[in-house]
């Protein structure tokens, strides 16, 4: 399963970043990456595609 990240805008106008895979909001160190400008959330796309930073990963299910 290919690992991807793209974002959307909430009923604010903000914009959050999200994982492809599940749809779930992505959070770095136990924080969504949510309420952005569209520029940030580019941006936070742009690094974690290039790994310059990592998602926190949700617990294995038993």
């Amino acid at each position: 399963m290919a690992i991807g990240f793209d974002k959307r805008q909430d009923e604010d106008g903000r914009w959050e970043v999200f994982d492809t895979g599940n749809d779930d909001v992505v959070l770095i160190d136990g924080l969504p990456l949510s309420g952005m400008g569209e520029d940030e959330a580019d941006e936070a796309i742009r690094q974690l595609h290039a790994r310059e930073i990592s998602p926190d990963r949700s617990p294995e299910a038993p």
